[in-house]
């Protein structure tokens, strides 16, 4: 469930998924749909940072920030992301990657 407030900020406590999105290995989006009110610039800054956050040798499918939760998969040459905030509840979270991953699959015939 996606929680916000009219003014489109999220608070300390709240579950937000902030943006679902697809983007490269270098961090260029693809496909990209937030849930809050959320600057093109801001979206595209938090994507282009995200593959540079990422260690290559750890197992974990979630790198967190001092300001947002990234949830990811890699897909081929793709990865599908999920932004959240730190609050938010890995499970769903993890959760909602897979059905989001599911359905790009399908989509794209990966």
């Amino acid at each position: 469930a996606v929680v916000s407030t009219q003014s489109g900020h999220y608070g300390r406590g709240s579950m937000v998924l902030l943006a679902a999105s697809v983007c490269t290995r270098k961090g260029n989006v693809l496909l990209s749909r937030q849930f809050v009110e959320m600057t093109k610039s801001r979206i595209e800054g938090l994507l282009s940072a995200f593959p540079k956050l990422i260690v290559t040798d750890k197992q974990h499918t979630f790198i967190e920030t001092e300001s947002v939760r990234y949830v990811y998969q890699p897909l081929d040459k793709l990865y599908i992301v999920l932004i959240t905030t730190k609050s938010s509840n890995i499970l769903e979270d993890l959760e909602t990657l897979r059905l989001f991953a599911r359905v790009v699959r399908l989509i794209c015939l990966f």
